[in-house]
């Protein structure tokens, strides 16, 4: 940020929460110019996974979230000029602009497709009139790195401006006071864009008395990811007794509740939340339909004639709800979470992880897979069970 800017960056922050009063037309509302936080108190991370670097704020799309990254001002979108710098890092995304209205719904968008340079000023549904893309535009230069986008709303008018290409139109159902807005990118799991020098300011005739909007109601805290030690490996012995190989097209004699783990094993490939390794082409996996669905997946009962129970597991970290439980007579005697973590490459993170049996040797027992979990990170993935006696490498 520039220095001589942070001062107004400070004193309209305090205005904002001190009085519950903007700036005069003309100032500066919000300027966040990506430096790392805090944000400023009237923008907020609403969605994705959000960070800082490169100088910008940098959001992400998540399959936990299934949402796009978003952005979101906590100040009313009367008669106000809002401008950014966005740059979008993965290909085939969209982005979406909304208004909502003061009391709630899109009341204004804008699209912009940034591979195509398509964009568009939408007036959407509402119980009076049916949702209309009110004007279209299109960039001629698409291998633009950081767009440079302005969005003025005055009354019934509505004006964008994208790397110097301008679209504008006048419906009145813009004409009337205007809520929070919103700046959401993405589409897809994995998608990813930048922001930066994100400034509002009023225009002349905006109202002088406005409101600080309430942030949204707090989220849960996150579930801490579990903490991993140094990572070990399996290595198949000549003696060693498998449970289960997960590679066929249903679960044979295993049975399951609910419908979490869907009818069969899946193909590592076509795993939506991407695991990082399987025992082979398949394994079990809950995210079959998202973190949403809830069930189990129990054994048949074996003999523990080993000293291990060797597995790989992945998913949630949640206890007693995204686990892999060793039943005997009824009871739980050992279980194991996920790590709920991801490497560089956004892979769900499998780890070998084992089981001393030592003190159940000769008796009957079986593995149950719960997924009782219906919020982020609400699922499991478990390959590979065998009996052992001899410790992961």
């Amino acid at each position: 940020m520039n220095p001589s800017m942070k001062p107004l960056l400070l004193i309209s922050a305090w205005l904002l929460v001190s009085s519950s009063v903007l700036a005069a037309p003309g100032d500066y509302l919000i300027e966040e110019d990506g430096a790392e936080g805090p944000l400023p108190p009237s923008l907020e991370f609403h969605h994705g996974s959000w960070k800082f670097g490169e100088g910008a704020m940098i959001g992400e799309q998540v399959p936990t979230e299934n949402h796009t990254a978003t952005i979101k001002a906590l100040m009313a979108f009367d008669q106000m000029k809002v401008e950014w710098k966005m740059k979008f890092a993965v290909p085939k995304q969209k982005f979406l602009f909304v208004a909502w209205g003061e009391k709630g719904g899109h009341a204004m968008d804008f699209t912009f497709a940034p591979d195509t340079g398509e964009m568009a000023l939408v007036r959407p549904k509402s119980k009076d009139q049916e949702s209309a893309v009110l004007v279209k535009g299109k960039l001629t230069k698409l291998d633009t790195e950081w767009h440079e986008v302005k969005c003025i709303h005055d009354g019934p008018n509505f004006t964008l401006t994208i790397d110097g290409v301008t679209i504008t139109t006048i419906d009145e159902s813009f004409n009337r006071p205007m809520g929070p807005f919103f700046l959401n990118g993405g589409g897809f799991n994995g998608a990813k864009f930048l922001v930066k020098d994100l400034k509002v300011s009023a225009l002349p005739g905006s109202p002088t008395t406005r409101p600080l909007l309430p942030p949204s109601p707090p989220k849960a805290a996150a579930v801490p990811a579990r903490k991993i030690q140094p990572e070990k490996f399996y290595s198949q012995g000549a003696d060693d007794r498998l449970i289960a190989d997960f590679e066929g097209e249903g679960f044979g004699a295993w049975t399951t509740t609910g419908d979490a783990f869907g009818s069969g094993p899946q193909a590592l490939k076509d795993c939506r939340n991407k695991p990082d390794r399987a025992w082979g082409l398949k394994l079990v996996n809950s995210y079959r339909a998202g973190d949403k669905p809830t069930g189990t997946l129990t054994s048949p009962t074996f003999t523990l004639d080993r000293r291990y129970l060797h597995f790989l597991i992945g998913g949630g970290p949640h206890k007693e709800q995204t686990c892999l439980n060793l039943v005997i007579d009824g009871k739980v005697v050992r279980s194991a979470t996920g790590c709920g973590m991801k490497n560089d490459k956004r892979e769900e993170i499998m780890l070998w992880e084992s089981w001393d049996l030592r003190e159940f040797q000769g008796q009957m027992a079986a593995l149950q897979l719960v997924d009782n979990h219906t919020g982020g990170w609400g699922h499991i993935q478990v390959d590979h069970p065998a009996l052992s006696n001899a410790p992961l490498d």
